[in-house]
């Protein structure tokens, strides 16, 4: 069925607190009751985070399988599956009687993380609004933009009050507000704007230019190879963000300036919904590998220690806010709403094995070497990511699939 398109904003809504809640007690919950999940079980703490990055890594590998749920039997039905076994896992975390059953649940959680996150959200709008996904991906990453605000605290207040168990039960708690709202999305219809060509021609999308196989293909590996290397060199910097402001002899400043991170992706989102929202969305996928660069740079460039910090923090900010938008919003473009679930999963595989292994792989450079041989590393993977984006939009340049990145932004083409 497909109708006038109605306003967005409920579907966005429903999606943002879900992704509030998924990306808050899955991801950002963890680092705060990891020291009393610790105590209790007489661990290390970094046996708790290994197996948070076992499940990681194996989530990386589950994310085809997931992406291709998402297009056989529709993302609401999946999100909704995903909500509630999130719930389920969440109890059994809660009552975990060893360090065994904490960590095979761990890692399970984050196996099927997939399910309920931004990518499965991304396929979701893609469904539901295939005229205005790269809108709606943009608002979405505003609202849960506000997750690590909001979690952190929370997560603190709840260890503090109820303990670990009980703040897991708690979690467990708002995955079943998720799972409704996740099933009343099920019953929205499609919806197209009444003059978009996409009503007139739902077989053929305007947002998915025609593109041989094999052009296809290449342009999918390049942009696979941009977004997991500056996904890399994101992951690497961001956990060690701490530590590399401490290094600039900045003290107890370094923690006053890596706070800078968190306003600077909304500030980013809320100019690329406003200034740049008629761009193509693989001009501001090459904006935010330009900023992951940009700021690993000034890292290794001569100046007074806080002005650097606290520009490197921004700037990182701005390229990690603008990431998550067009992860979702440059597969739309390029190739379409059909089989989005699959790239995505596919995307996301890549992403998290390198991920993954970037924060190590970083703690070694600087252990071994030096933090400034660290950052070098960093600084490299940055320039390939960035060129693998570049060498992508030259190829789509020359056969009319994007606009020159210094053309004017359209009101009305491609846009996702």
């Amino acid at each position: 069925m497909r109708v006038t398109l109605p306003r967005n904003a409920p579907l966005v809504a429903a999606l943002g607190v879900t992704q509030i809640i998924g990306y808050g007690s899955i991801y950002y919950a963890f680092p705060i009751l990891a020291p009393a999940v610790a105590r209790e079980f007489q661990v290390g703490e970094p046996l708790l985070f290994g197996l948070f990055s076992i499940g990681l890594l194996l989530g990386g590998f589950a994310a085809p399988v997931l992406g291709g749920w998402l297009d056989r039997i529709g993302a609401a039905q999946v999100m909704t599956a995903g909500s509630i076994s999130m719930a389920l896992l969440l109890t059994l975390l809660a009552f975990s009687p060893n360090i065994h059953v904490f960590g095979g649940l761990t890692i399970l959680i984050e196996i099927l993380s997939f399910a309920v996150l931004y990518d499965a959200a991304f396929a979701m709008l893609a469904q539901k609004r295939p005229d205005d996904t790269r809108k709606s991906i943009t608002r979405l990453t505003l609202i849960a933009g506000f997750a690590s605000t909001i979690y952190w605290p929370l997560s603190g207040f709840l260890v503090d009050a109820i303990g670990w168990r009980g703040a897991h039960l708690f979690f467990a708690a708002t995955h079943i507000l998720c799972a409704a709202l996740h099933f009343w999305t099920r019953a929205l219809p499609v919806a197209v704007a009444p003059t978009s060509p996409v009503a007139a021609s739902p077989q053929q999308p305007s947002a998915a230019p025609v593109m041989g196989k094999a052009v296809a293909r290449r342009a999918f590996q390049l942009l696979a190879m941009g977004f997991a290397l500056t996904g890399m060199a994101i992951s690497a910097v961001t956990v060690h963000l701490v530590e590399i402001l401490r290094s600039l002899t900045l003290g107890e400043a370094a923690y006053v300036a890596a706070m800078v991170m968190g306003p600077a992706q909304v500030v980013v989102r809320v100019v690329d919904a406003t200034v740049w929202r008629n761009r193509h969305p693989l001009f501001v996928a090459i904006l935010s590998a330009g900023a992951i660069l940009a700021a690993v740079l000034l890292l290794l460039l001569p100046g007074p220690a806080s002005l650097i910090a606290f520009a490197f923090a921004a700037i990182l900010g701005a390229g990690a806010g603008l990431s998550s938008i067009v992860r979702g919003a440059v597969p739309v473009a390029l190739f379409g709403a059909s089989g989005l679930g699959l790239r995505l999963g596919r995307l996301a595989a890549i992403r998290s094995v390198l991920g993954a292994a970037a924060p190590f792989l970083f703690a070694w450079a600087a252990a071994a070497y030096s933090m400034t041989w660290a950052v070098c590393a960093a600084l490299v993977v940055s320039v390939l990511g960035l060129g693998a984006l570049l060498l992508l939009h030259w190829d789509l340049q020359r056969i009319g699939v994007v606009p020159p990145l210094r053309s004017k932004p359209v009101r009305h083409g491609m846009s996702a």
